[in-house]
């Protein structure tokens, strides 16, 4: 996959997508997988702000139970089965606990009448998948087999626990990727660092964008017969330029952060655990409510979540600051006081956009927007040729963009194709019996490498793998670890460079690789990374000094 803007000038596209998170991504794959020529845009990175905010988790909807929202549990349950299907070497069950306690709603009774209706709801969640990724049913336990898997929580008030699986992926970033080199496969065009500046438009027809090269500043046209705005938080930005008379209400943003500890607090079992928090309400009158935080185990880490604030700046203004994580951590220690966390244990943070509906005067707390929205806006604005979609989960991106796509079609007054992305394997996916598939590859210790390394190529790359290996038969030294790493091959720089559209040090340190998805991978490993990248682009001494730098202040909270 290599950035081709020459075909973005020439071609004029059935689809342009602006955006490439996750919800772009999948609708990328969606579209060309149906025969639609498809160009893909975002100005930064592929995933690079909000899909890149995530606790890894793919839910199944267990919670929506509590509002007796089915539908949204149901969408939730299919696109968790459709993921574990297509991509099994990234996505895998995890199992998940919350402690019971003795008031009315969270209650052992009532958390066992909402596993037994969750399971029954959800009969199907293992249709037409392996053993090894099947999803359990749901089970009560003891006070003392709660506090056994949980040690170190707030105990007070626990009578018991709650256990389900849902779904958690190795690397998000990833996944997402998958999805754009399945879409790339099929005949689209993606390319990161390429802006939309300017909509070509007449009074009521929107026909492309003009946009700009951020690498060499060259500004073009890109000619397609229908536009979607899928830029998540810059979604109110996009319309001021595209459709300023648009009568679709502006999003309202708010802001969600989580934490990356560098220990593992609950190892094989992710938990949802009850905190209590204060507000300082505008009238000076405290409100003391509560809230449940999830901790997910994850590689040698614990990710810790949500913290969800309102957002009133510019979205280009995101920062994470060091009082909002302190202020978070401090919450997440009186929690979990047992794992004697310090400051110096977050190793990282994630923190993105998420729409919503308002704030709660009472309690400060946000109101997520709970449905996403497909805007034709032929229909609310007499805009042909344009459309747009707000996002609100990571798991259901497949699910709102087979719909999508399914109104392009309309659109474009074309007979509809139908979809298979929820049963067709993505780059990578073409597994049958995942443990199975991951010892044979161990066991043969091709190149002399580590079976760590092996597991971690399988888990990143799937059945891909071969083609990192391909770059040994080269040169046998790309076969060597980066520095600080125990998974993390020369090898995977020069590929994510070369076929994966790495341009920045970024690029590789956080999403083609998991070098600095845990935190800061150490100045050797991002110097060993800029020179080979410095190699492969023709990179001078000052460009690679200023990738360096600029991956670094990354890890760098805002005072």
């Amino acid at each position: 996959m290599k950035r081709d803007i020459q075909r973005l000038m020439e071609e004029e596209f059935d689809l342009l997508i602006i955006g490439a998170g996750i919800y772009g991504a999948a609708t990328a794959w969606e579209a060309a997988s149906r025969g639609l020529s498809v160009a893909l845009i975002d100005k930064g990175d592929f995933g690079g702000l909000t899909s890149a905010n995530s606790l890894k988790t793919i839910h199944g909807g267990i919670r929506y139970l509590q509002t007796l929202d089915v539908d949204r549990m149901r969408e939730s349950v299919r696109e968790r089965r459709a993921l574990l299907k297509i991509a099994p070497h990234l996505v895998y069950p995890l199992c998940c606990i919350m402690p019971t306690y003795g008031y009315f709603l969270r209650s052992r009774p009532v958390l066992q009448m909402g596993l037994l209706l969750n399971d029954i709801l959800s009969m199907d969640r293992n249709w037409g998948l392996d053993q090894d990724k099947h999803i359990s049913r749901g089970k009560t336990i003891s006070r003392e087999e709660c506090l056994a898997m949980l040690i170190g929580i707030n105990g007070n008030g626990v009578t018991g626990g709650a256990m389900w699986t849902d779904a958690q992926m190795i690397s998000s970033e990833r996944l997402l990727l998958s999805f754009i080199l399945s879409a790339e496969q099929a005949g689209a065009v993606p390319a990161n660092y390429v802006e939309a500046i300017e909509f070509l438009r007449t009074s009521h027809r929107i026909f492309g964008v003009v946009a700009k090269d951020l690498l060499t500043q060259k500004e073009f046209e890109i000619h397609a017969k229908m536009t979607l705005n899928m830029t998540g938080g810059f979604f109110n930005h996009v319309m001021k330029k595209a459709v300023p008379e648009t009568s679709c209400r502006p999003i309202q943003l708010s802001t969600a952060m989580n934490l990356v500890l560098r220990k593992s607090l609950l190892p094989g079992c992710a938990a949802g655990v009850l905190s209590r928090f204060i507000y300082l309400r505008p009238s000076k009158k405290p409100y003391k409510g509560t809230r449940i935080l999830f901790f997910a185990p994850w590689k040698e880490f614990t990710l810790v979540g949500t913290h969800h604030r309102p957002y009133y700046d510019e979205p280009e203004n995101l920062r994470v600051t060091a009082k909002e994580v302190n202020t978070f951590l401090e919450e997440v220690q009186h929690v979990y006081p047992g794992g004697a966390i310090q400051k110096e244990d977050v190793s990282f943070w994630h923190k993105g956009f998420l729409p919503m509906d308002g704030v709660n005067g009472k309690s400060g707390e946000v109101f997520l927007t709970k449905h996403y929205r497909i805007y034709d806006h032929e229909k609310e604005d007499g805009v042909e040729g344009f459309m747009s979609v707000i996002g609100v989960k990571y798991t259901t991106a497949r699910g709102v963009a087979e719909k999508t796509v399914n109104l392009v079609f309309k659109k474009l007054g074309r007979k509809r194709i139908p979809s298979k992305t929820h049963c067709t394997p993505i780059w990578g996916g073409e597994i049958k019996r995942f443990e199975n598939f991951k010892a044979c590859v161990i066991e043969r210790k091709v190149y002399e490498l580590s079976p760590k390394v092996l597991q971690y190529l399988v888990y990143h790359y799937g059945s891909e793998y071969p083609n990192i290996l391909s770059y040994l038969e080269k040169n046998p030294k790309w076969a060597e670890l980066l520095p600080g790493s125990e998974e993390v091959i020369l090898a995977e720089i020069v590929h994510a460079v070369r076929e994966e559209m790495a341009v920045k040090l970024s690029d590789v340190i956080l999403r083609r690789t998991s070098l600095g998805a845990g935190g800061h991978p150490g100045e050797a490993c991002l110097k060993a990374c800029a020179s080979m990248m410095a190699d492969e682009l023709g990179w001078s001494k000052a460009t690679k000094e200023k990738e360096i730098l600029e991956t670094a202040k990354l890890y760098t909270l805002t005072q």
